[in-house]
């Protein structure tokens, strides 16, 4: 067979990744070209640019608070409400409800306020879940967001209708989850805030922080560190490049402080943790996590200029990140919250913040997935991250907004062919409803670090 021998070298496990890969790659070739195409050599996504912006298809160039204050007098969206709640959980489900939604139902009665977003091709009402407000396709239609046009139906970027229900409503913690993460108990903690994760606590947060060496890669694989039963595991949308490459996760832990709480707080899952189709073809599950080492904070924070990819499924959000929430629509559902997370980590290290992984809180009660289905709905996944990754690693601005830069990103995701244009359109769609909303993005705090000060390192 042609390219057996290129093979040879690699254990049994990783053959069968190779060997769809392999697959993949000349299927896309045959089908993209039309020509030949040979089994020995293929092409690697570059990621460089292959299409420019004009311009003027820039909306937010020379950005300023002056215009901010403009774009908010205009008044909110008539997808505003009087009504407020601070801490709010956001699902979009086509499905009726489960286990899970039933679950995050029951935070309800702890003040939380809770948003389903309905699709076309879900149940047309939800009953038997406390509290929540079914987004039916009917009150879409209705509402005058202006990212409206431009969200696709029966796509999982529905949910963006969500965020922004919330944060029209006075959202200052936005819980962003699925209908199958189920909670283990009633309760869904938030670093930086009290017992009952009712009011931020206004003081320095007690963390773990792997500690970088000289020469450390871009990209870091947290699932190690919090000592899984199921051998060695990665999150979807990690570089597959990296997957085995050594030095790339179990970094020495360190305790530190930081001045205010992560931003972006990402809960692992227990059974059927988020991973690639990958590792599903390849390893058995289930798997669950049994946490940082002793004497270490529950939570650990990502060192700036570290990339990692978190998901949509059991994720905090507190209001300095909320304009990092836009899931992009031109690309699959399972590539939409990883690109999301990519492009968020690096403007979140300009507003001198960060993200966080904490211990399992949730388990994934996955339903029936084909493998091979979710193999190629990832493609992008595995053929493009590692150039999103070296990509962002190497992008700067000198814009003098967050505004600017996040619109300037998106339009660099799509100039390099990680997005289509559509995407960059509902970017700007995004921006105009927040700012409508009187949302407040953060000032920029380049070089700034969240970080207070180490207390005390381990060797693992």
């Amino acid at each position: 067979m042609v390219g057996q021998g290129c093979l040879a070298g690699f254990s049994s496990q990783l053959l069968l990744p190779l060997r769809l890969l392999f697959l993949l790659g000349t299927l896309r070739g045959v089908s993209g070209s039309g020509k030949s195409v040979s089994g020995v050599s293929g092409s690697r996504f570059s990621g460089n640019v292959i299409r420019e912006v004009p311009p003027e298809l820039l909306a937010f160039s020379g950005w300023t608070d002056t215009k901010a204050k403009a774009e908010a007098a205009k008044g909110p969206s008539s997808s505003s409400s009087s009504s407020t709640c601070e801490r709010w959980i956001v699902v979009t489900s086509i499905f009726d409800p489960s286990p899970a939604t039933r679950k995050l139902g029951e935070m309800t009665r702890q003040g939380w306020c809770y948003v389903v977003v309905a699709d076309m091709n879900g149940p047309s009402e939800w009953t038997g879940v406390e509290g929540v407000t079914y987004l039916t396709v009917e009150m879409q239609q209705a509402m005058y967001l202006k990212v409206m046009k431009h969200i696709p139906w029966r796509h999982f970027g529905r949910k963006n209708i969500g965020f922004l229900y919330a944060i029209a409503r006075g959202a200052k913690v936005i819980y962003d989850t699925d209908d199958d993460n189920r909670l283990k108990v009633s309760k869904i903690p938030i670093l930086g805030f009290d017992s009952e994760s009712k009011a931020p606590l206004n003081q320095p947060v007690n963390i773990t922080k792997p500690i970088v060496t000289t020469g450390a890669s871009l990209a870091f694989n947290p699932y190690p560190s919090f000592n899984s039963d199921c051998g060695h595991i990665w999150p979807r949308g990690f570089p597959l490049d990296f997957v085995n490459g050594k030095g790339l996760e179990n970094w020495t832990l360190s305790h530190t402080m930081l001045k205010q709480p992560p931003a972006v707080q990402q809960f692992l899952a227990d059974e059927d943790p988020d991973v690639d189709a990958i590792f599903r073809l390849t390893r058995s599950l289930p798997c669950t996590f049994k946490g940082l080492p002793e004497d270490y904070p529950e939570l650990m924070q990502i060192p700036p200029n570290i990339f990692v990819p978190y998901n949509a499924q059991a994720t905090v959000h507190l209001y300095e990140g909320f304009w990092g929430l836009l899931l992009p629509v031109t690309v699959h559902g399972r590539v939409s919250d990883i690109w999301r997370a990519y492009l968020t980590q690096k403007l979140l290290w300009d507003v001198g913040q960060s993200i966080s992984f904490a211990p399992a809180h949730v388990i994934h009660d996955r339903v029936a997935h084909d493998y091979l289905k979710d193999f190629q709905s990832e493609s992008d996944l595995y053929l493009k991250s590692t150039a999103l990754v070296n990509f962002l690693s190497s992008w700067s601005s000198d814009a003098p907004t967050l505004v600017e830069r996040l619109e300037q990103l998106w339009a660099a995701l799509y100039s390099r062919g990680f997005v289509e244009e559509a995407d960059l359109k509902l970017a700007q769609a995004w921006i105009r409803d927040l700012l409508s909303m009187g949302y407040k993005f953060p000032d920029l705090r380049v070089g700034e670090e969240n970080e207070s000060m180490p207390t005390k390192r381990s060797e693992l």
